[in-house]
């Protein structure tokens, strides 16, 4: 997965050119894929390209930012519960650790 970071602190999940807190330039870096689940909700109407209902998840990634994505599996719904992000189709997915 790759990061953008700044020299003001921030970092953000995704290629930016320049950072939204400051406008300094970023520097890309990659990190580990490693998730844990921070809080979530279900959607009955969703964004175009998928279907109803989706868990839209708020996970913590491995660096400390934060990245919201879909959760592929109901089961693995659980604040606290570790996993890894994983990019299908143009979009971020949370699976969960079996």
């Amino acid at each position: 997965m790759q990061i953008s970071s700044c020299n003001c602190g921030k970092k953000v999940p995704f290629k930016r050119e320049i950072c939204p807190y400051c406008g300094k330039p970023m520097t890309l870096n990659k990190i580990g894929n490693n998730a844990e689940i921070l809080t979530y909700t279900k959607l009955f109407t969703v964004p175009e390209g998928f279907d109803a209902p989706i868990y839209l998840t708020l996970v913590e990634l491995e660096n400390g930012s934060n990245l919201l994505c879909v959760c592929k599996n109901e089961n693995d719904l659980e604040i606290g519960k570790k996993g890894k992000i994983i990019f299908e189709d143009e979009k971020y997915f949370f699976v969960g650790n079996k």
